[in-house]
């Protein structure tokens, strides 16, 4: 069976004229730190095989050029050498976002041939949710080998009241390490979080979630600026924000010294999720705390499906009675 045919710029269509605004920037623009390095891989990833290995640099490549052969050839293509078809759709998303931005910029000259390249429809695909819900008793150990912790007390209760409010409310790692003192708000029992897009929501907490952030900020202190901070090994701490990837060494550190298998900071939001959901909070519900746009969103990260399903399976009775 012959190879789809991929269309790709010719050498002419890929000199870019001096002076023309960016959409590379642009999209990237509008997208966080971490957004931005993911999707920035993806249109280098997508110059690369539109100008047919003459570039890897998507900010020197001519969006504006590409037509509706280029773009609805690509899914057939990234598939055949080797793409799965979840990265070909996260490819295909930067594609439709910087071919917006183009338009946006006024690069196309007739604004048909942007409509027609933009329409290129993600593929359908169905695939196993990752990772795992983490059960009441492994998140105990977690918060109980922070606080066994004596020698650092405020590294101690910084961990150990990380854990609980990324459980509490589902958080991502990122939304996390951006909070500061300002968004929380002790009487009204609530933090204030900003998500993708720069979208703010406000999370209501408990008062076991409340003790453990005013056990925190007790080392802390109450100057304005990030609500989680760095401590150094001495136990001295600074008004620095964490980082995202500070959180996950802070995690993986944490689930080392209480043994227990090895999970994702995203796991814990997995477990929130389906925790609200397993207690029969509407779904609603969930994904507004959660920050998600749509409720399929929220119903891709239910882990209740194994639980169920494997349960299930024991309630069948085996004709086989073995020998």
């Amino acid at each position: 069976m012959a190879k789809p045919l991929f269309h790709t710029l010719s050498p002419e269509e890929l000199i870019l004229e001096d002076g023309l605004p960016c959409p590379t920037s642009a999209y990237l623009a509008s997208l966080s730190p971490s957004g931005a390095r993911t999707q920035a891989t993806a249109l280098n990833n997508l110059a690369y095989m539109f100008s047919d290995g003459k570039t890897s640099d998507a900010k020197k490549f001519p969006w504006h050029n590409l037509r509706y052969e280029h773009s609805n050839s690509l899914p057939a293509h990234m598939l055949d050498i080797g793409y799965a078809q979840a990265s070909v759709n996260k490819h295909l998303v930067a594609l439709r976002r910087v071919l917006a931005e183009a338009y946006r910029l006024e690069l196309f000259i007739d604004h048909n041939d942007y409509y027609r390249a933009v329409s290129v429809r993600s593929l359908r695909h169905e695939s196993i949710p990752r990772g795992r819900k983490l059960e009441q008793s492994e998140l105990e150990a977690l918060v109980r080998v922070c606080l066994d912790q004596k020698n650092n007390p405020p590294l101690a209760t910084r961990d150990a009241t990380i854990i609980s409010v990324l459980y509490a409310t589902g958080m991502r790692r990122q939304e996390l390490v951006a909070l500061n003192l300002a968004d929380f708000d002790v009487r009204e029992a609530k933090l204030r979080v900003i998500g993708k897009g720069s979208k703010q929501r406000e999370v209501f907490i408990s008062e076991d979630v409340i003790a453990a952030i005013e056990a925190w900020l007790s080392y802390r202190g109450k100057q304005l600026g990030p609500l989680f901070t760095r401590i150094s090994k001495g136990g001295k701490v600074s008004l620095k924000r964490l980082s995202p990837q500070a959180v996950y060494l802070i995690l993986q550190n944490r689930q080392k010294q209480a043994g227990l298998a090895a999970f994702s900071p995203h796991d814990i939001r997995r477990t929130t999720i389906t925790d609200m959901l397993s207690a029969d909070v509407d779904v609603l519900t969930v994904s507004a705390i959660a920050g998600h746009a749509s409720a399929d969103t929220t119903r891709r990260y239910d882990k209740r499906g194994d639980e169920s399903k494997r349960a299930a399976a024991q309630k069948l009775q085996s004709p086989f009675k073995g020998t």
